[in-house]
């Protein structure tokens, strides 16, 4: 089944005289319990892609399958608006649909094996108050070499900091002692010992209550750059565990610090926005930004991959 007939499959469930918000409520229920209707709409299966978080297939889709229909008068010649003649409104995407989605195409999305001799890839810029330059950066997969290359600059070669934060074997060992239950994920975030995050939403001045939410909003950011290591069942996990989080929402046409349009997964914590930014087209992770009183603050991965050696891209 395409897009198109997938859409108009959508439309042919809302009832046209019922309640919409019931409605609704159905097929987040249906999405949330895994129920037949999910198995009549699965996400077309991706190819593999540079990034294990690069979820291909239905990322145009996912906006447009999640909106939700709301009846409106629609105004007549003279301005007066008939309750009879009313038209579907597009609501906002809902943030349970559209990680769902995500994470049914993360699940169907296969990963190459990947040789202690290979090395992760990662460009990245950073927006914090002023533009810095671009890097690259290689780590080997064993933890014995690193290299760095910043814009326009030349490729330098060390010596590899086993164990360290940014280490990909580190990494892998604890991706592979995540669990894969979302509310297990979720409660192991919230609990960490170690902040992991890629920008502080609040720093030290965080609501009360709100310090779990944002330890594991933070943590699945971490890890979401280090995409090419991750196993499909834990991206599946991350994404819908970012549901669950209290005041995730989605908003559309989001820009990353390099000015790049895409899908924004967005935690509101007191007067603080913490955006993840994934790509609408395939929901690979663009990057994240921070929007407070201070200004706004960003960090892109420009591109990341695994490659057999330093000065390498994918």
């Amino acid at each position: 089944m395409n897009e198109i007939e997938l859409l108009k499959s959508l439309r042919d469930e809302i009832p046209r005289q019922s309640d919409l918000r019931a409605e609704e409520h159905r097929l987040l229920t249906e999405i949330r319990e895994g129920s037949s209707a999910s198995r009549r709409r699965p996400a077309r299966p991706a190819a593999r892609l540079r990034w294990g978080l690069a979820l291909g297939g239905v990322g145009a889709l996912a906006v447009a399958a999640v909106v939700v229909p709301q009846l409106v008068a629609v105004p007549q010649p003279g301005g007066t608006a008939q309750p009879g003649n009313r038209q579907p409104a597009v609501g906002p995407p809902d943030a349970v649909v559209v990680l769902e989605n995500a994470a049914l195409v993360a699940a169907r999305t296969r990963t190459a094996d990947i040789r202690p001799d290979q090395w992760f890839y990662i460009k990245e810029s950073q927006h914090m108050g002023g533009d810095l330059p671009a890097f690259e950066h290689w780590s080997r997969m064993d933890g014995r070499g690193s290299a760095i290359r910043k814009e326009g600059g030349e490729l330098k070669i060390g010596g590899g900091e086993p164990n360290a934060r940014t280490d990909p074997a580190r990494t892998q060992r604890e991706l592979e002692s995540l669990p894969t239950d979302p509310d297990a994920l979720l409660e192991h975030f919230r609990n960490l010992k170690e902040e992991r995050t890629p920008l502080s939403i609040c720093r030290l001045d965080c609501p009360a209550g709100t310090e779990g939410d944002v330890r594991a909003f933070g943590a699945i950011g971490w890890y979401m750059k280090f995409g090419p290591v991750i196993p499909a069942g834990k991206t599946a996990a991350m994404y819908r565990a970012l549901a669950k989080i209290p005041n995730v929402t989605i908003e559309e046409n989001t820009a990353d610090g390099d000015g790049r349009k895409g899908i924004g997964v967005v935690l509101t914590v007191g007067e603080s926005k913490g955006y993840y930014i994934l790509d609408p087209g395939d929901y690979h992770y663009l990057g994240t930004k921070v929007v407070d009183a201070d200004g706004t603050f960003a960090m892109s991965v420009l591109d990341a991959g695994v490659v057999d050696g330093p000065g390498q891209t994918p």
